[in-house]
């Protein structure tokens, strides 16, 4: 059967009101669904009561997925304000659904019915039954009424948590003089008090600040800037969700609020990913010792200091990794980002996924957008002509927006009514905004991120599932990282780099091909310090979840110096800027390393057939793409590779392995 493709219509600009009417009133109606839900009698022996509970929650997300987009996007305060109010009433009325155990007991009475089932109705009943009792919804009334009542709680915490990142309009004050070093079409177009510019903490001005400020004060106060985000305030919510989790894990019967989340997972046992992340800490530290005694040469050299004397800061490591870069592998970020205009590359990265991926996309004259920025592409299927899907770039900075780099599929596919309800998604990044003089120019460390961040639109867009559970946001929290990760990997490709560069003030000047080599080489400079974070980050966060911390910042200033050697400085919050923790990837920052393994074993399928090869490309669209959550992980990967994983080609990536 070939179902009829619909775009669904949107409107972006409903006043605070109107957004919490439409809201109320899809919140209604499910509550009236639900009701006859519950009321299914005993004669009833087919799934229909799963199904109309499926289309129910689809439904309600069609309504208010979009709203809780809008939060991180619009540059209208009262609507982002309206937005944030309906994510927690939205959240608050979902937690209150999974903890109806009448619904529940209608739901489970379907089970001796799943040997009769076909294998996505099958994986739809044991997720959705699951999903209920990991919500509490098979616990007795007491413990369940507690078990709601903290999570809503922690959807309050959370929200607010990632409000106060996004309202951010801290300004750090420097003088010309102070950014020498850093190239001026960084601030030269930012507001200015008196003779100093009002840098934001936006990440196309502080990171740049941090690798080429020669001044070290000016990198210090950029730095402790960074890490002073969210404040006391945060740091205390961090506090109280964690208390919060491992309530709820206890009353589930769990140890911890790590096992409860992990059990769900690839991983399965955090001991798993605790293995995992020691046994990374004890290869990368000695790698991390020689990185750091070749940077305080640098640093020694550079200050007119004794070696003995130098003490590697904070805010020295970024700097002078980017000057070893340049004096031994001849390497600028700042010249090859000349190469790499934001037009040439997104029209480069489009050319190589509808190649490698069998897709075609159409750029929308007159997008349904939310700002002027943003475009918006219509994505059809090469193979069979139909539509896909529409997906949108939304590229640069703005006050009230979202401040990192991620992709909203706000809009999952679902099959209703024999007709397919195409998903739409987006990529919200923050880029350097063009200045009167230049168009934006990317990095190449932030072309490898497009290529990531564009990896998950095609994840989003290429699912075939014909339930919205199965979308984006229904892939397990530790492979949801693989299909991006092994995207990657194109943009290290000579072929790749050629097609999307072209130097802003001639295109027809494409990267030089020595100087590939030369980034190729240094590819793994101070490889060691960088993953020694990453396993920083998944250990800290495994360590809130299983053991918890009386202060989350003295625990995590604590055991950021154990594992990379690095002090913090004092006065500083640095947890209360770790928006993973209360975004989504609570006990699951590891997903990253951990996906890694994975993504880099696919990507040897490449290898062999040709990086460009369409039929492995197709192939990889339809085993490990189009089955978003509704496939085990493990079965997708081993029916792509057609054996078993293994971590061979990981460990080669990280200089660890076999050549």
């Amino acid at each position: 059967m070939t179902e009829t493709g619909i775009i669904r219509e949107l409107d972006w600009n409903l006043t605070p009101s109107r957004i919490q009417s439409s809201a109320d009133a899809a919140i209604s109606e499910a509550k009236k669904r639900l009701d006859r839900i519950a009321q299914t009698t005993l004669k009833v022996k087919s799934i229909a009561p799963l199904q109309s509970f499926e289309e129910v929650l689809a439904s309600l997300a069609e309504k208010i997925s979009p709203f809780v987009f809008l939060k991180n996007v619009s540059t209208n305060k009262a609507q982002r304000d309206a937005c944030t109010e309906i994510e927690k009433q939205g959240k608050k009325f979902i937690n209150e659904i999974w903890g109806r155990k009448d619904i529940y007991e209608v739901i489970e009475r379907l089970e001796p019915l799943t040997d009769s089932l076909n294998p996505e109705e099958k994986t739809l009943l044991v997720k959705t039954l699951d999903e209920f009792q990991h919500r509490g919804a098979a616990l007795d009334d007491e413990r369940r009424m507690e078990f709601l009542e903290i999570a809503n709680n922690i959807t309050v915490l959370e929200s607010d948590f990632e409000r106060v990142l996004s309202e951010i309009t801290t300004k750090v004050l420097c003088t010309e003089k102070e950014l020498d070093g850093v190239p001026p079409d960084v601030y030269e177009s930012l507001e200015k008090e008196g003779d100093a510019y009002l840098l934001p903490l936006d990440y196309p001005v502080s990171v740049p600040v941090i690798k080429y400020a020669k001044n070290p004060k000016t990198r210090k106060r950029m730095q402790i800037a960074l890490l002073r985000r969210g404040g006391k305030e945060n740091s205390e919510r961090l506090q109280d969700t964690l208390a919060l989790r491992d309530r709820q894990a206890k009353l589930l019967g769990h140890s911890n609020f790590a096992e409860y989340q992990i059990r769900r997972r690839m991983a399965k046992t955090p001991n798993r990913v605790f293995e995992l992340m020691n046994d990374l800490k004890d290869k990368l530290t000695p790698l991390n010792e020689k990185e750091f005694e070749i940077l305080k040469e640098l640093k020694s050299k550079e200050q007119g200091i004794p070696l003995s004397e130098v003490v590697l800061e904070n805010w020295d490591i970024f700097y002078y990794h980017e000057m070893l870069m340049r004096e031994e592998y001849a390497v600028d970020q700042n010249e090859i980002k000349k190469y790499f205009p934001v037009q040439s590359v997104i029209e480069g990265v489009l050319d190589v996924y509808q190649k490698v991926l069998s897709l075609k996309f159409e750029e929308q004259e007159e997008p349904n957008v939310w700002h002027e920025d943003v475009r918006g592409f219509r994505v059809t299927d090469k193979v069979s002509g139909n539509l896909m899907g529409v997906f949108y770039l939304d590229l640069f900075p703005r006050e009230g927006k979202f401040k990192h780099y991620a992709v909203s599929s706000f809009l999952n596919r679902r099959v209703k009514n024999r007709k397919c309800l195409l998903p739409m998604c987006s990529m919200m990044a923050n880029f350097q905004k063009p200045t009167r003089s230049q168009p934006s120019l990317l990095t190449h460390s932030e072309v490898v991120t497009f290529f990531h961040e564009f990896g998950h639109l095609m994840h989003a867009i290429t699912n075939k599932a014909s339930y919205a559970r199965f979308g984006l946001s229904g892939v397990l929290r530790d492979f949801i990282e693989v299909p991006s990760q092994m995207l990657e990997n194109w943009a290290w490709k000579e072929e790749v780099l050629t097609l999307l560069s072209g130097h802003f003030e001639d295109s027809k000047k494409k990267l030089p091909s020595e100087l590939l080599k030369r980034m190729i080489k240094a590819k793994l400079l101070d490889i060691g310090y960088f993953q020694l974070r990453q396993v920083f980050f998944s250990l800290i966060d495994l360590k809130y979840h299983t053991d918890g911390a009386e202060d989350t910042t003295a625990e995590y200033v604590k055991l950021f110096k154990e594992i990379t050697g690095m002090e913090i400085p004092d006065y500083t919050t640095p947890d209360a800027g770790f928006g993973h923790l209360m975004g989504g990837y609570a006990a699951g920052y590891y997903s990253y390393l951990w996906s890694r393994v994975y993504s880099e074993d696919l990507f040897t399928k490449f290898e062999e057939a040709g990086f460009m090869d369409v039929k492995t490309g197709l192939e990889y669209r339809e085993k490990i793409l189009a089955p978003g959550g509704s496939l085990d992980p493990d079965e997708m990967v081993r029916d792509f590779l057609g054996r078993e994983s293994n971590s061979e080609a990981f460990l080669r990536s990280l200089g660890l392995g076999k050549k």
